[in-house]
This record gives C-alpha cells, structure tokens and sequence, in this order.
C-alpha cells in the first residue's frame, strides 16, 4: 500500500496539471461555433452579386477605412496581446488579417457581378448569424473563464483592460468617420459593438 501511495499521488498531480486546457485548445473549441468558412463564403457571394453590399465592400476599401484599421491595429495594448497569445500557439494577428481580407482592407482576388435587384446588408448578416452560434460561443467562454488555470481566462482578463482604449479607438475620428458612413449605408454598427460588449462582459455601453 506504501508503494502505491507515490503512484497514485503522480497520478493526480498529473491530472491537476493537465485539468486546465492551452489556449490553443480553447480557441479550437470556440471556432467552429462562428463557422468562418461558411460567413465567408455567404460575405463573398453578396459581395458578387448584391450592389449594395458590393458598394459597401467597395467602401471598405477606401483609404478611410484603412486608416481607422490602422487606427485600432496599431494600439501598442493590442500588440502586447498579440505577442502573449502568438508564443501558445493562436495567432490573433492571422484573425485580424482574415478579418481584414474578408473586409476587403487588404486586396481580394473577387469578380463582381452586380445583380439587377439589391438585397441588404441586413439579409446578408441575417444569413450569416444563422450559420453562427455567437450564444453558443459566448457560453463556452465563459465556462472558459471560470475554469482555473484557463489560458483563455487570462486572455480575456487582458482583453478586458482594453476596454478604456477600445472606447478611445471607438471615439477616434478617423473611426467615428467610418462609422458614420456605415450607418448611413445601413449597417447595424450598434449591433456589432453590443456583440463585442457582450462577449467581454462590459456592460456599460
């Protein structure tokens, strides 16, 4: 029984050590609930055959939109993250870029065809929440968060002392410029910043 004892100590320390998934393991679970393959591929095909969202794509191609991209990516808070998450494995700076291609912030190789009647933005977003589980997602990060030792739940600490520079970035006028035009092109912006806020629990805005 005194020989079994070491064994099964080794054996529980190695549960402990183990209980607590990596950040990449995390992030990999998370994925698959906003199913980026599929929005892309919806994104594209308005892009091609929608004028409005076509004309919408083609704004954010401007070099309005590409300074207040600047403006957000180039926050010396946000590249600390970036460097913390790049060495376990996830790289956000990849995530900004696909983000940035699929905006069209950084060229796209897409031929448009403009189709005779326009749908709107908001059909295009409605189809793309219907392929995404964003409440999914969100209870999976939390469960996330309350798990000691969670990679992700240090993540999401550090993201959420940007909330004060993310309001700044939200406030700059280069970006208040561009969400300006969005609105007027109808895009929900308060839809997507509530999104945002939502995921990072801040609850004043």
């Amino acid at each position: 029984m005194v020989r079994l004892l070491p064994i099964v100590l080794a054996v529980l320390c190695a549960g402990l050590t183990t209980s607590a998934a990596t950040l990449r393991e995390e992030f990999d679970q998370l994925l698959p609930y906003l199913n980026m393959e599929q929005v892309r591929a919806i994104y594209n095909h308005y892009i091609q055959t929608d004028a409005q969202v076509a004309e919408i794509y083609s704004y954010l191609q401007t070099e309005d939109v590409d300074r207040a991209w600047v403006v957000l990516i180039s926050q010396p808070e946000l590249r600390t993250i970036t460097d913390w998450t790049e060495v376990r494995g996830v790289s956000i700076r990849d995530y900004l870029n696909g983000i940035a291609a699929m905006l069209g912030l950084t060229p796209l190789a897409a031929t448009r065809t403009v189709g005779q009647s326009a749908r709107s933005w908001s059909a295009m977003m409605e189809e793309i929440r219907a392929v995404s589980d964003i409440d999914g997602a969100y209870q999976l990060a939390q469960q996330f968060i309350a798990t000691p030792g969670s990679e992700f739940a240090e993540l999401h600490h550090m993201v959420d002392e940007l909330h004060d520079v993310f309001h700044e970035v939200a406030e700059h006028p280069d970006v208040l410029r561009v969400s300006s035009q969005l609105r007027a092109f109808g895009v929900d912006v308060d839809r997507i910043l509530q999104v945002i806020y939502m995921f990072f629990g801040w609850h004043d805005h």
